[in-house]
């Protein structure tokens, strides 16, 4: 599988477009929140018709910039991932949109304890596993990266979520997507996962991750 990862659009539905135009071979797309700048529903649309237009599947969470009138976009074409688990091409999707408390308040902020509750109430929903009783290759998709990684650090310091690291600790997905840390685009591993931070796509970063069995290759892309 080959997954387009993208993250704080902040509105630039420009970029998007061009994003749009260049990408092929991709099977699906994940989208890590800020998808808007503070915007609503309307300014969600702008952002996310241009990815729908290409009819290539996609799973999306909010950020702490988005508004409730993008989650409510999000939910109204059936892509929202926020507490919600998705199964698809023989893995398992789970995320949990918004941050932790800011220095500025902004519009989706939650205390650590919530987004562990909603990601492991998201992972419940998964029900089905393979023939042999092994469940199946879980992804996760945040907009707060995890604590004390590479894709969590600003000028030295761990900006990130303890529960989200636990969370990863815990259940090994193979592969951990973040955004929100502008500037600490990259990737790092806890255990056997990989953890991606792509970067804000209004800067034009992008990352596309090769998913072979439990291999996972990334490649960091700039428009």
């Amino acid at each position: 599988m080959r997954i387009l990862l993208i993250a704080d659009i902040h509105a630039r539905a420009n970029v998007v477009e061009r994003l749009m135009a260049r990408i092929t071979g991709i099977d699906c797309i994940l989208v890590a929140g800020d998808i808007t700048h503070f915007g609503g529903y309307g300014e969600a649309a702008k952002v996310i018709e241009p990815i729908l237009a290409r009819e290539i599947p996609v799973l999306s969470v909010g950020g702490n910039c988005d508004t409730e009138g993008v989650e409510e976009y999000l939910t109204d074409k059936k892509i929202n991932l926020h507490g919600r688990c998705v199964q698809r091409g023989g893995l398992v999707f789970v995320g949990v949109g918004g941050s932790l408390p800011c220095p500025r308040t902004t519009p989706r902020e939650y205390g650590d304890n919530i987004l562990e509750t909603v990601l492991s109430k998201a992972l419940w929903q998964a029900k089905e596993t393979s023939s042999d009783g092994q469940a199946s290759p879980l992804v996760v998709v945040t907009h707060q990266s995890a604590f004390g990684t590479k894709v969590d650090s600003v000028d030295g310091r761990y900006t990130g979520s303890p529960a989200i690291r636990r969370f990863i600790e815990i259940h090994q997905p193979i592969l951990a997507v973040s955004g929100h840390i502008h500037e600490a685009f990259g990737t790092d591993a806890i255990g056997k996962t990989i953890l991606v931070n792509p970067g804000p796509l209004r800067e034009g970063r992008y990352a596309i991750v090769e998913l072979q069995g439990t291999q996972v290759n990334v490649s960091l892309k700039q428009l």
